[in-house]
């Protein structure tokens, strides 16, 4: 029988791509074959999209076969050259890839054609297969033929060197001898200062290190001699005992104490040289409340601790390299505290990790505890309340020791008896108090520590102790019941004694003004930088009546004692007259920062005489910066945005409004910079405008807003670098109507000028972000708009800045199937993405990295997949049936699969409190699953006659819709699984998408019948006619956050927004996709819609106007991706002399992908209200470019 020749060119196709493969593998790993892989990735995909070509299989094949042996050849010729590769080789290989890519866009066309399709152009693809073969043939012979010649150019670069070194053999082999003796004598010397230096080398790497300050616990006492010895002695027995468990976790609800016993066994472990470090997370201190400090803290710490592990650190420190500030977690701890430690006994300790946000201290105990088998004799002891998730991963290693607060317990008693007499002391021995009362009052405290303590300090502080005493004891007011009772009365104390004439409501608003601001504070203040923010004069005297609760410093910085009274504070049921509501306290703040910025603002605020110099090289920068920017202003510079997002964005409040639009005109943007340059913290203050813009303000102040950040992404390097730059090379460069550039015109009239080429405007993102190579499947938003994912049938996934359009970082890769669903969590960190491969992966969003390895479980293709609420549980639905539910933290499955389909489970989601998931599927149903258990809540939701193609919980999760291709609707009672009345039924063909709208009392379809249609949720009638104007199948449907628009995807390649209260459709279809739009969503703020199509694209729209985006402009420089910057030192510019003439040193200017250079005047300050350029005021700058 004769072998089918179909059969026979794959087999063709099939060895070229095993053949490739082979290589591939081989440049993984071998060096010198490193420039072969993005030639080896353009033929595999050339070849495995040949593999699925219709027709003249033979012609197909041969360019394979051809392909696979020039690959090969390729290998040969590289393998036999030396590393590093010339930069020439490099050239030739890049050639070659480059025209690849021609040949991949054109076989693409040719397999992208159906079988009808493909018979008609039979001939023509003959013709083309036919020509590929040729050219690659060419391509071939041009790479071989650039190689050769470089081989013979280097061949005799060598013999013209090697006749060249034999001249000086001779002469220098005399030399050589008498060389040799001075050698030997130096060495001695050398190996002398070797050991020093390398102490110095060890220093000058730790010294990199940016500990948190305050985050060792200075300020926390040790425990009084002999007390609780029923809680140290055990810890103390496991700490010195090996066998004992890595890990022991110190819990106890608030204020019993544990800080403290966690501070007393740090200070005793370090005596005894045993402390690798300690870290006390606290909320006074926002840089204590987060993972980013901790390791350089421990690291520090260790090095000074144990000064035999100072090389090992250093060595890390290398090892990380610049980024050592933006290294991920996981490998600065492995690096700077694990692996010094692999050795060594010692004990680590990590205090009140409840005071630590959510996720990172679930990724410092994830890591802490992956790391132990490495550091087996490392003992890690923590404290924390016992906050749900820390119990979840610390129970294990939970201490057994006594309650710190048990009553019942004798030890706690006496401990807390021995602690009230200590503090009373002094007052005894005056004859103040007696004894009888100290004992009174240790009974009555409960056992709490932080009951004792403040009610120690509210004594001491009173002018009458005695008073005080029976006040606290007597039994009709109960003061010491709880420690919310006793803050209460703290308050109400403050506020009479401090009446001074005035009403007790009027003390009363004053002191909730001191205090909003300390809350609201996201840096510690002083007592003079409140006084100033809030406008008043007597803080310290209001604080005064304070101090039980309340810490005032030497420094005059303010504390918090204990986070119970912030939590107080906080709290409406229990702080009553004295609740801080944080909207208003931010609203408070941001007045006073705003009112500060404009009293103090100003042009050369550092009074710097010249630009000649950057940041960093100017000596007295710092003492400057104390003498003319005072602290309230760097605070209110540093932190305005924060308050203004943190405080809902646009006030209700006239005054803050007014404040803001006119903080953001003038020249009050520009000295704003100066400021935020002199402080080095430019990346904060685009964070902080990228979040106020997000947030709902004023239109005006958004434009404004977003001037500034554009302006501070543009040149943020120039800035960060130098302060006079801002002046010298952004302004003349930012587009002519940007709202500083015209400021900037206005208040110096002597900026240098550009003639041509400036933009007129700041360029847009992209309207087409093309980047997959494969069909894009599903998009998602992260929660905060500045993400978006998307996942491709190119086996990857891809992150994408929502504002510039630009990729973030590399693809993510580990697929080995199409990606058919993506999901953010809430927290936006992670990214879910489920795979034809059968698989689940995590992957992080800050470092595009996968974490851990694939989810596996599902038998079959996942089609779907999403995030509980909550953040810390995945399901997903599979081809295989069932349902899934996986921890968002570990990977690990959470019991047994969810089965009771019958066929493939196409949709999965969570309800909004997270208690259930509803799945749908190809059989017709849906069902609800218990998220918790797993188990299935009822029997499944029948009615409809065909596959379930999408479901969906309302917001208040009371009601499930669901979309089937039996062409309706159905709605049903999510906690009885009861149909809600008949199905709605008007589409004429299979429902592929519904939403409900954000009030939950309406729903919307899209159909392949071409049309959307709008439901009343309650009674189940159609909302008008269907929405008609699609020329396609409908794929996705969504709502807008305030409900008032629809979005939608087609087959027609369009998108369509409508109008959700008449169904008028809003404007032309937003046209721009050259294939089917399968996936439509809107950003969170509604301003955005994004899209993704089967012609591999995202595309991003304008949801207001009903407009794309405009794309960047590619034939001008344009501010957006430039690095302008001129360094010292400076020459002055012949107004006639091109650009080309202009000596370029290491920092100078390059537009990015534009290949311009630049320099710059430097400016020279005559005096400090105007700058002057110097020699003329307008210089035309030509552009040559390569």
């Amino acid at each position: 029988m004769s072998r089918n020749p179909g059969n026979r060119h794959l087999e063709i196709i099939d060895a070229a791509l095993l053949g490739a493969k082979i290589v591939k593998d081989a440049s993984e790993v071998a060096p010198v074959l490193a420039p072969l892989k993005g030639v080896i990735g353009i033929v595999i995909t050339i070849l495995e999209t040949v593999r699925g070509v219709k027709t003249n299989k033979g012609d197909w094949a041969t360019l394979g076969e051809r392909l696979s042996t020039q690959i090969k050849g390729m290998q040969d010729n590289l393998s036999r050259c030396p590393t590093p590769h010339s930069t020439s080789l490099l050239l030739a290989v890049n050639s070659y890839e480059q025209k690849l890519r021609n040949v991949l866009t054109r076989v693409h066309l040719a397999s992208d054609r159906g079988l009808a399709e493909a018979v008609l152009h039979q001939r023509a693809d003959k013709e083309e297969a036919v020509e590929l073969n040729r050219n690659v043939e060419i391509y071939w012979e041009e790479f071989i033929g650039d190689i050769s010649i470089q081989a013979h150019e280097a061949v005799h670069r060598v013999e013209r060197e090697v006749n060249q070194i034999e001249k000086y053999v001779h002469i220098t082999q005399h030399g050589v001898n008498r060389v040799e003796k001075d050698v030997h004598r130096i060495k001695h010397g050398v190996n002398r200062v070797e050991m020093s230096m390398d102490a110095m080398g060890d220093e000058s790497h730790i010294s990199k290190l940016t500990p948190v300050p305050g985050a060792t616990g200075e300020d926390h006492d040790i425990c009084l001699y002999g007390t609780r010895t029923a809680v140290l002695d055990p810890i103390r027995q496991w700490a010195n005992d090996p066998t004992t468990p890595q890990v022991r976790w110190l819990t106890d609800v608030a204020g019993a104490g544990k800080s403290t016993i966690a501070k007393h066994l740090s200070a005793e472990w370090k005596e005894q040289e045993r402390l690798a470090g300690c870290f006390f997370f606290d909320k006074n201190r926002p840089d204590a409340t987060n993972k980013t400090g901790f390791c350089d803290t421990i690291a520090a710490q260790l090095a000074n601790n144990q000064p035999q592990l100072r090389s090992l650190i250093t060595q890390g420190i290398k090892e990380i390299g610049p980024i050592l500030s933006v290294c991920p977690f996981e490998d600065k701890l492995q690096k700077l505290v694990i692996r010094p430690m692999e050795s060594v006994s010692l004990v680590l300790v990590v205090d009140a990790l409840d005071e630590c946000n959510e996720r990172d201290r679930i990724i410092i105990l994830r890591n802490i505890l992956s790391s132990l088998s490495q550091v087996p004799q490392l003992k890690v002891l923590t404290t924390s309340r016992p906050e749900r998730d820390i119990v979840r991963l610390l129970d294990p290693y939970r201490s057994r020791t006594e309650s710190l607060h048990d009553v019942e317990l004798k030890s706690n008693r006496n401990d807390i008896a021995a602690f009230v007499k200590y503090k009373m002391r002094g007052l005894v021995q005056s004859y103040e108090l007696t004894k009888e009362e100290v004992d009174r009052l240790a009974r009555r405290v409960n056992c709490l520590f932080i009951l004792a303590s403040t009610a120690c300090r509210v004594v001491e502080d009173s002018p009458d102790p005695h008073v005080a005493v029976e006040e606290l004891l007597n039994p009709n007011q109960d003061l010491l019941r709880d420690i919310n009772t006793l803050y209460s009365t703290i308050l109400m104390k403050a506020c009479k004694a401090n009446q001074d004439g005035q009403s007790n409501t009027s003390k009363t608003r004053e002191l909730l003004r001191v205090l909003k601001a300390i809350l609201a504070a996201s840096t510690p203040l002083t007592v003079s930088m409140i006084d100033s923010l809030l406008g008043i004069k007597n803080t310290k005297r209001l604080l005064g009546f304070l101090s039980s609760v309340l810490n005032v410093r030497s420094d005059e910085v303010v504390l918090i004692l204990h986070p119970t009274f912030r939590e107080f504070l906080e709290d409406p049921e229990v702080a009553g007259l004295f609740y801080v509501d944080m909207t208003d306290a931010h609203t408070l703040m941001v007045k006073g920062c705003l009112e500060t910025m404009k009293l103090e603002l100003c042009f050369n605020i550092c009074q710097l005489e010249s630009s000649f110099t950057f940041n960093k090289d100017v000596p007295d920068l710092d003492e400057r910066i104390s003498k003319y920017i005072s602290k309230e202003l760097q605070y209110g510079c540093i932190s305005w945005l924060d308050h203004i997002v943190n405080s809902g964005g646009t006030s209700r409040d006239t005054e803050v409004d007014v404040s803001l639009l006119r903080i953001t005109k003038d020249g009050y943007p520009l000295f704003w910079i100066e400021v935020v340059s002199a402080l080095g913290k430019i990346p904060k203050a685009i964070k902080g405008l990228q979040d106020v813009g997000r947030c709902h303000v004023e239109k005006r102040l958004k434009a404004a807003i977003n001037d500034m950040k554009r302006f501070l992404i543009a040149f943020s390097r120039p800035i960060s670098e130098s302060i006079p730059h801002i002046y010298i090379s952004a302004i003349p460069f930012t587009p002519k109507q940007s709202h500083i550039r015209q400021a900037a015109e206005s208040l110096f009239p002597n900026t240098m000028s550009i003639l041509t080429g400036r933009p007129e405007n700041w360029p847009e993102p992209p309207q087409k972000w093309i980047d997959h190579t494969g069909h894009v499947n599903s998009i998602a938003f992260s929660s905060d708009g500045r993400r978006i994912a998307s996942g491709s049938d190119d086996k990857t996934i891809r992150l994408w800045d929502a504002e510039t359009g630009q990729a973030l970082g590399e693809p993510l890769r580990g697929h080995e199937g199409g990606v058919s669903s993506v999901a953010f969590s809430p927290d936006g960190r992670c990214v879910a993405s489920g795979s034809d491969d059968n698989t689940i992966r995590l992957w992080d969003t800050e470092t595009g990295q996968a974490r851990g390895e694939p989810l596996r479980g599902h038998e079959r293709a996942v089609w779907s997949v999403a995030f509980s609420p909550d953040g810390r549980c995945v399901a997903s639905g599979s081809d295989d049936k069932t349902i899934r539910l996986w921890d968002a933290e570990t990977g690990q499955a959470l019991g047994e699969p969810l089965r009771g389909h019958e066929y493939a489970v196409s949709s999965v989601g969570f309800s909004p409190d997270g208690r259930c998931v509803a799945s749908g599927s190809d059989d017709s149903t849906i069902r609800l699953w218990d998220a918790e258990t797993g188990q299935a809540l009822r029997e499944p939701l029948r009615g409809h006659a065909y596959t379930v193609r999408s479901v969906a919980f309302s917001p208040d999760g009371r009601c499930v819709a669901s979309g089937s291709s039996d062409k309706t609707i159905r709605l049903w009672d999510a906690e009885t699984g009861q149909a809600l009345g008949e199905p709605l039924r008007g589409h004429e063909d299979a429902v592929h998408s519904v939403a409900f709208s954000p009030d939950g009392r309406c729903v919307a379809s899209g159909s392949d019948d071409n049309t959307i249609r709008l439901w009343d949720a309650e009674t189940g009638q159609a909302l008008g006619e269907p929405l008609r104007g699609h020329e396609g199948a409908v794929h996705s449907v969504a709502f807008s956050p305030d409900g008032r628009r629809i979005a939608s995807s087609s087959d027609d390649s369009t998108i369509r927004l409508w109008d959700a209260e008449t169904g008028q459709a809003l404007g032309e279809p937003l046209q721009g996709h050259e294939d089917a739009a399968r996936s439509v969503a809107f950003s969170p703020d509604g301003c955005c819609v994004a899209s993704g199509s089967e012609d591999r694209t995202i595309r991003l729209w304008n949801a207001e106007a009903g407009q794309p985006l405009a794309q960047t402009s590619r034939d001008i420089p344009t501010p957006s991706d430039s690095h302008l910057f001129a360094s010292t030192p400076y020459r002055e510019l012949d107004p006639h002399n091109t650009l080309s003439h202009i000596p370029r040193s290491r920092t100078d200017g390059y537009l990015h992908r534009k290949e311009c250079s630049i320099g710059f005047l430097p400016i020279t300050v005559t005096d400090y209200n105007t700058p002057t350029f110097l020699p003329s005021q307008q210089i035309t700058l030509y552009v040559q470019r390569g």
